[in-house]
């Protein structure tokens, strides 16, 4: 087990407390805040049009919101989940890899994958029937970090202090509302603003995030290149994404 006398279990607890009480809210309404739910409208230009199709494909129209849900198989439900998580937390993470092997400079760069691969640890406990935030710190620990956090009552913020915090980052109500935006963009802004946001909660403990859930060398090696790094860095952050969930739920199983 990695350890890091650096972080001690209290900041690490107080970071994920503050960064699960955030995801409460991601979860609870993944259109405000992960975007991808606006349907284009037909005048919309094709690459919107491919890009919504492509998502119903992937998605299906049974969501959370459906009374369909609770009736799907668990192993269903999380992979939607993960999905979801993938194409937009995925690729907002993956976005500074334009720059390349510059983008390994941004002190934020490995706080974005690590949020991602937080909102599939949390999103797979959710599913699993573990729905109180504060059940989520010592899983979110254990999966990102390697880190065994002694059961305790995690420091929680008040949902409205988690979902304010939210709110400053992700802009004001008519930003993130972007309902003059026909083009698709803005759901793909909405998730960049909010994975940005549950980055900066990681900040604290930093020095951990080297152990987060990654892709293979082959897409570490493709994220390091100028302009086609954020095709490798998505891939590496989506299968971080993927081994996040199902360590998840081998530890609830």
């Amino acid at each position: 087990m990695a350890e890091n006398p650096a972080v001690s279990d209290a900041q690490l607890t107080r970071a994920l407390g503050v960064y699960a009480a955030m995801v409460d809210h991601v979860l609870s309404d993944p259109g405000r805040w992960l975007g991808l739910d606006e349907d284009p409208p037909p005048t919309a230009p094709f690459p919107a049009l491919a890009l919504d199709a492509l998502r119903d494909r992937a998605l299906g129209e049974v969501t959370p919101a459906s009374p369909q849900w609770a009736g799907r198989p668990l192993d269903q439900r999380v992979d939607w989940w993960v999905t979801r998580i993938g194409v937009s937390a995925g690729l907002a993470a993956a976005t500074p890899r334009f720059a390349g092997a510059l983008a390994d400079r941004v002190p934020l760069q490995a706080a974005l994958g690590a949020s991602a691969a937080g909102l599939a640890v949390c999103a797979t406990a959710r599913e699993h029937g573990r729905t109180a935030p504060a059940d989520w710190v010592p899983l979110l620990a254990e999966v990102l970090f390697d880190r065994h956090l002694q059961p305790a009552p995690a420091p929680l913020p008040a949902s409205e202090e988690a979902e304010h915090r939210l709110d400053t980052d992700a802009g004001d109500t008519a930003d993130t509302d972007d309902t003059d935006d026909t083009d698709g963009g803005s759901g793909a802004r909405r998730a960049a603003r909010t994975v940005w946001h549950l980055a900066r909660t990681f900040y604290e403990v930093r020095q951990l995030l080297d152990e987060r859930p990654r892709g293979n060398a082959l897409t570490r090696v493709i994220g390091k290149l100028p302009v086609v790094g954020v095709a490798g860095g998505w891939l590496d952050e989506r299968a971080g994404i993927r081994k996040a969930a199902r360590r998840t739920a081998e530890l609830l199983r």
